[in-house]
């Protein structure tokens, strides 16, 4: 008996196309989900900027008077320099003194009122709230109306 080849041999496979409705179902249905469930962050920027050189200010001048006030925040307290004259605010039962800060920086603002920059100094380890209670209270002053002190504010890094 001879053998005789089979039918599947001669047989080519049919193509068939891809269903992608199922696969198109789920995306209709996660994406819309995705996107009302998503969390979208606000945040919040704070302005700094870098220190101006005085420019044209008279060689005289510059000799006689610091022009850049500093605020550097220490473990013992607030220490003001440059147009603040090197003054030392202690701290008040452990506690940063903002209130005596604002003070000194009103009486600085009266004595240099185009001046409109500061540059905090501050320590590795501070905690983030005191840098931004600094920076508001250096800003401006608080009060019945609140007045503009020093906007342009600078952050360093004390060397302790």
């Amino acid at each position: 008996m001879a053998y005789r080849p089979s039918n599947r041999r001669h047989l080519k496979p049919s193509s068939e196309d891809l269903n992608l409705t199922p696969i198109m179902n789920v995306f209709m249905i996660i994406i819309p989900f995705l996107l009302l469930t998503a969390v979208f962050a606000k945040t919040a920027i704070i302005d700094i900027y870098l220190p101006q050189e005085a420019g044209s200010s008279a060689a005289g001048d510059s000799a006689s008077e610091p022009l850049v006030l500093t605020v550097s925040v220490t473990d013992s307290g607030f220490e003001l320099g440059g147009v603040g004259n090197g003054m030392v605010l202690p701290k008040v039962s452990d506690r940063y003194d903002f209130k005596q800060l604002s003070e000194e920086l009103v009486k600085i603002k009266e004595r240099y009122p185009e001046k409109e920059d500061v540059v905090l100094l501050l320590q590795r380890n501070l905690p983030y709230d005191t840098i931004v209670k600094v920076m508001d209270t250096a800003r401006e002053m608080d009060g019945k109306e609140r007045k503009p002190l020093f906007p342009l504010v600078s952050l360093g890094e004390t060397g302790t």
